[in-house]
């Protein structure tokens, strides 16, 4: 019998990458936050958190907008 794949290779590896490369980022993102606060610069540890959060936010605005216009 002659194996039928159920998801294209080329889909597979672009999940696997996405994932991969997002666990890593947000691994990084809490460590670096946690190694904020434990060094007692909460003043830092806040703004790395939140400029982090709204430069998100922000960049899957834009991302959204240039899209709309790409189509």
């Amino acid at each position: 019998m002659e194996k039928v794949a159920i998801i294209l290779p080329e889909l597979r590896l672009m999940i696997a990458t996405g994932f991969l490369g997002a666990y890593t980022t947000f691994s990084i993102y809490g460590l670096q936050s946690l190694a904020l606060m434990r060094s007692s610069n909460l003043l830092t540890a806040t703004g790395y958190w939140l400029g982090s959060a709204i430069l998100e936010i922000f960049s899957v605005q834009l991302v959204l907008t240039i899209a709309k216009f790409c189509r």
